[in-house]
C-alpha cells in the first residue's frame, strides 16, 4: 500500500504494523522537528539524537495520539520537547529508526547542512540570544514555540501539556521581557509586519498575547 495520500492521523494509527507508514509520516514532518531540535541544541549529534528519539518515541506511544485534539505535528513537538533531556547516543537510535523505517540515514547530508546553519545562525544573533537568556525556560520554551516552530498557542499549550490560559500568560510575560531586554530594537519594530531581528528569531515580536489576562 502507498502511504503518500494517507492523512496524517492514518499513518501514525498503522505506522506499528507498516514501516511504510512510519516512513511517510517521517518524510513530512523530520523538518519541523529538526528546526526545533536545531533551535535548542549546540551541536548537529544532538539534533540527529532528538530527531531519531522522536520518531521513535511516537512509533511506542501512537496508540495514544488523539486527532480530535489536535494536528499530528503540535504532537510531534510535544514528544520532541520531553525527549530533549533523555536523548540517548545517536548510533543506536539511527540503527533502531532505520531498522523501523528502511530510511538510510536519520539526517541527510542536506539535513546536516540545514541544522549546521541555523546553530551557527542562532549563535550569530548575540543580543537575542542574549535577551532569550534572560528569560525563564518556561518563557523561552513558550515564545520559542509559537515565534520560532510556527505553534498556535493552542498547540503550544497543548505540545507543553499546560492549559491555554498558562500559556498565554507564559508568553505575555516572555514578550514583555523581551521587550525591557531588546530595547530600542524591539519597541522600533512594526508589530504586525516585523523584519527578523535574526534569522533564528522571525516572528518572535509578532506574537499577540492577552495581556490583561491575570499573571500566575
Amino acid at each position: 500500500m502507498t502511504w503518500k495520500a494517507a492523512t496524517d492521523a492514518q499513518l501514525v494509527a498503522s505506522m506499528h504494523r507498516d514501516p511504510a507508514a512510519l516512513e511517510e509520516l517521517y518524510r513530512r514532518h523530520r523538518r519541523r522537528v529538526l528546526d526545533y531540535a536545531a533551535r535548542r541544541c549546540s551541536q548537529p549529534a544532538d539534533v540527529a539524537d532528538v530527531v531519531a528519539a522522536t520518531f521513535m518515541a511516537a512509533l511506542q506511544s501512537g496508540t495514544a495520539y488523539d486527532p480530535g485534539r489536535g494536528d499530528v505535528v503540535p504532537w510531534l513537538i510535544g514528544i520532541a520537547h520531553n525527549q530533549l533531556g533523555t536523548v540517548v547516543r545517536r548510533e543506536h537510535r539511527q540503527r533502531e529508526l532505520e531498522a523501523r523505517s528502511a530510511s538510510r540515514r536519520v539526517l541527510s547530508d542536506d539535513d546536516m547542512v540545514r541544522v549546521e546553519e541555523r546553530i551557527d545562525a542562532a549563535r550569530q544573533s548575540e543580543s537575542v540570544e542574549r535577551a532569550l537568556e534572560t528569560l525563564s525556560a518556561r518563557q523561552r520554551e513558550a515564545l520559542l514555540l509559537v515565534g520560532h516552530d510556527g505553534l498556535s498557542s493552542l498547540e503550544a499549550a497543548r505540545a507543553l501539556r499546560v492549559p491555554p490560559g498558562v500559556l498565554r500568560v507564559r508568553l505575555s510575560r516572555a514578550r514583555r521581557a523581551m521587550r525591557r531586554a531588546l530595547g530600542p530594537q524591539w519597541r522600533e519594530a512594526d508589530e504586525t509586519a516585523v523584519e527578523s531581528v535574526a534569522v533564528e528569531t522571525t516572528a518572535i515580536e509578532t506574537i499577540t498575547v492577552d495581556t490583561t489576562e491575570a499573571e500566575l
